[in-house]
């Protein structure tokens, strides 16, 4: 059952059910392969990464909208099953008080209650330490549902739903890494940590009004107060808060902007530009012109950008309406056991496929033309029918020939997993303003010039 979200100790309640059924040998098969065999490492930060990349894939299959407090309470359980595996993959007994506190730790520290946070952490024996955690975990709770419910973005506001989290969860694994390490929590390192995520949060806001802005969209009287109280719930401090508001206002072009992230910031903000393309079905030449700006402004290699395409796809709740097009209702029990039993391990051997084999992928499918037509038919929501499955299943023979790590597809089966395969190629299957047939390796597109006023005229 549920925490009433009411009750200010519900994420108590929610932490105490997941440490109840928390089980470690299942816990342990549920972990990558490689990761499995190497848990104790000192190097937590590559698994840590993965980690955090697979807990915000989409998996859902099916209609429906469980509403917001249930989807609100499945994003907060996603941060708790990302602590346990992180814990996991240290190396570190289970041992459920400590966990807790653990926890209210990392939790209080991501919402930027650091002092509550150091209270709260087992590695610092205190006799208050019970309450300490339970005032932390209170807080973090409080904070939890004003950044986060409801979930989502509102009509009129910015698709910076999915980065938050993101942001979010990768914060909170950087502060997990550490306190799974075996030290106590550092005041130091919990303010670097603070400041890196709400950088990438300020650059987050930029980048998708950025991407609006070029692309056209409508632009109504209401967006500048509800993207206002969008910030809000960002929970950014005032000097960060400034520069969002005035990021939205007058973003800078993706050039500069890309020039402005680091390094490692630059493929997040590349997938979140993707995602929210896919999101808001951003198709014309504007959107596309600014993330090929983008892209080659942040200096990014194809495999990167292969591997950020990946990501945002696999982000993307749109498997139902592929499946629809190209599967059968007898099917549907099948293809949902199958999504939710290997749909990361897919993702993974998709990304992995075409990093590895960008050019041979590439030309396979510019060859195979009608695999990317008739792809395209079902993006529309046209069904295929027999025929046409047919041949989809033959190019996908001949595009495992081409590209061995996507056999999968075209063995017995794997037209279960068509819709998996439509969802997570990582560029567009038919000449288009972002990929054009011919066009040189490395050639800018065009930036169309900017709407009358500059990247955004100032509203109201």
């Amino acid at each position: 059952m549920d925490p009433d979200l009411s009750n200010p100790g519900w994420l108590d309640a929610l932490v105490g059910e997941a440490l109840a059924r928390h089980d470690e040998a299942a816990a342990r098969a549920r972990l990558p392969q490689e990761l499995a065999s190497s848990s104790g490492h000192p190097d937590l930060a590559p698994g840590a990464q993965l980690l955090v990349a697979r807990s915000l894939r989409v998996r859902r299959l099916g209609p429906g909208d469980p509403g917001p407090g249930a989807a609100f309470l499945r994003a907060v359980r996603g941060h708790l099953q990302l602590l346990l595996d992180l814990a996991l993959l240290a190396g570190v007994p289970f041992q459920p008080d400590r966990h807790r506190g653990t926890i209210a730790a990392c939790l209080a520290a991501a919402v930027g209650e650091p002092d509550l946070a150091l209270d709260a952490d087992p590695a610092r024996p205190d006799p208050a330490w019970p309450l300490s955690v339970e005032r932390a975990l209170t807080a973090a709770g409080r904070a939890l549902k004003l950044r986060g419910l409801p979930p989502g973005d509102p009509l009129h506001g910015l698709p910076l739903y999915p980065g938050s989290l993101s942001v979010f969860r990768r914060h909170l694994a950087r502060v997990a890494m550490g306190a799974f390490r075996g030290g106590a929590l550092d005041p130091e390192s919990l303010a670097r940590h603070r400041g890196y995520a709400q950088r990438e949060l300020t650059l987050l806001v930029e980048a998708v009004a950025g991407l609006m802005a070029w692309s056209g969209q409508p632009y109504s009287p209401e967006a500048p107060s509800v993207r206002t109280r969008q910030l809000l719930r960002l929970g950014l401090p005032r000097a960060e808060a400034r520069e969002a508001r005035r990021a939205i206002l007058t973003p800078r072009p993706p050039v500069e902007l890309a020039a402005a992230a680091a390094p490692h910031v630059r493929e997040f903000l590349l997938e979140q530009l993707l995602l929210a393309q896919l999101r808001l079905k951003l198709e014309g030449p504007q959107a596309s012109a600014y993330l090929q700006a983008f892209q080659e402004g942040a200096g990014l290699a194809p495999p990167a950008v292969a591997a950020a395409r990946v990501e945002a796809a696999a982000q993307h709740d749109d498997t139902l309406a592929w499946f629809e097009a190209t599967a059968g209702a007898q099917d549907w029990q099948a293809l949902a056991r199958e999504w939710e039993a290997t749909g990361d391990q897919l993702v993974e051997q998709v990304a992995g496929a075409v990093t590895q084999n960008w050019e041979a992928l590439r030309l396979q499918l510019r060859e195979t033309g009608e695999l990317g037509q008739l792809l395209t038919q079902a993006a529309a929501g046209k069904a295929l029918d027999a025929d046409e499955k047919r041949r989809v299943r033959a190019h996908l023979i001949d595009l495992a020939k081409a590209v061995p790590a996507l056999a999968i597809f075209a063995a017995p089966g794997g037209m279960l997993l068509l819709p998996v395969l439509a969802k997570l190629l990582p560029f567009n299957l038919l000449p288009s303003a972002w990929d054009r047939v011919g066009r040189k390796a490395g050639e800018a597109t065009p930036i169309p010039a900017p709407p009358p006023g500059g990247p955004l005229p100032p509203r109201g």
